[in-house]
């Protein structure tokens, strides 16, 4: 499900990150170290070879499996209710999120198609999930519900050893069913820990936490119901929320090379493992001159940095720090441009980040 937490989120406009190629994402629990710590090494390469499986089955399950079902999710003390329909045939997938409680709204997916739905009266930009302005953290968070960080999780779990620690947990029941939990401890400061709950049968994840340093939880999933039939009518796809509709294709923003990127700004320090996988220059709405959009990541966690001239307007702009459960960002002005930083990492990452970045002037500037 790469879809945007976004419009199930927010409480009167729905901002967006998101995905984040994301999350989305979602989110997972304490007690980090005890279980790593309690076995012998042999044992604890084994619980890792173990886990790193599950997880690739995890990734390998979110995409070619028909589901149905609900899951809650708690972040700032606030829980919504979110059904589901996941759908996977010659066409690719197709998927369908329903708001069950709060504000009417829905999600719409066709493969990279996005579509979101609101009631008419709340005012919803086609850029919000990705225009750097003073609301930025809600519009960068995408949200991914349990699918998008199984899709992320994969494709670099070998080189993501050297900045996770992964063990297996214990076992639980979730949604009736049978799972297998998996820890994902941080070797640094810089990034946050994660809980997963794979379901032993079928490998989709079913619960997830995410915590940060000291163990205190963030955010957290769970699917509460979950039926797994053969086939899924294209009626049970189709929104039933009358409103005003926004889409996107995920990732059609960052359609520039990474590694043929030229950009007029140097970022000095990243975590470690963090490298850049996106860079896009774009001409968005309300914009006199293109935005530059920039993505690093270590393949589970991802900052975007947002930079855009300053232009003779009266438009507010974030300074400092912000944030919205997991999401921090952080803003400031230099070389005549707005800078903002945006990632579901810790506060102390985007800061850092932020305050390496240089521009690099030129005779022409």
């Amino acid at each position: 499900m790469l879809i945007c937490r976004v419009c199930f989120a927010m409480d009167v406009s729905y901002p967006m990150k998101a995905p984040a190629k994301r999350s989305q994402r979602f989110f997972r629990t304490l007690l980090l170290t005890i279980l790593a710590t309690s076995l012998p090494s042999a044992s604890l390469g084994k619980s890792s070879d173990t886990a790193l499986q599950l997880i690739d089955r995890m990734g390998k399950a979110a995409e070619s499996l028909n589901y149905r079902g609900v899951f809650v999710y708690l972040r700032n003390s606030r829980l919504k209710a979110v059904q589901v329909i996941h759908k996977v045939d010659e066409y690719g997938e197709h998927e369908r999120l329903v708001s069950l409680n709060g504000m009417p709204r829905e999600i719409i997916r066709n493969n990279e198609l996005v579509t979101c739905i609101l009631p008419e009266d709340k005012a919803v930009l086609v850029d919000e999930h990705r225009y750097p302005d003073k609301a930025v953290v809600a519009r960068s968070k995408s949200f991914r519900s349990n699918n998008g960080l199984s899709r992320r999780l994969p494709a670099k779990l070998k080189a993501m050893r050297e900045h996770y620690q992964f063990s297996l947990g214990k076992p639980d029941r979730i949604a009736g069913r049978e799972t297998q939990q998996v820890v994902i401890v941080p070797r640094d400061q810089y990034r946050y820990g994660y809980h997963l709950w794979i379901d032993r049968e079928t490998g989709l994840l079913l619960k997830t936490v995410m915590t940060e340093d000291g163990g205190q939880i963030l955010e957290q999933m769970m699917f509460t119901s979950l039926l797994l039939p053969a086939k899924i009518p294209d009626t049970e796809l189709v929104p039933t929320v009358a409103g005003r509709e926004f889409s996107w294709r995920e990732g059609e923003s960052l359609s520039m090379d990474p590694d043929n990127h030229e950009s007029k700004w140097k970022i000095g320090w990243l975590p470690a493992g963090f490298a850049l996988v996106a860079h896009s220059r774009d001409l968005l709405p309300n914009s006199q001159a293109p935005v530059e959009h920039m993505v690093y990541s270590d393949g589970l966690s991802s900052v975007s940095i947002f930079i855009e001239p300053v232009r003779h307007t009266k438009r507010s702009h974030l300074s400092g720090f912000s944030s919205m459960g997991a999401v921090n960002a952080y803003g400031t002005i230099q070389a005549l441009h707005y800078l903002t930083l945006v990632g579901e990492v810790p506060h102390i990452t985007v800061e850092r980040m932020g305050k390496s970045i240089r521009y690099l002037s030129s005779n022409t500037d």
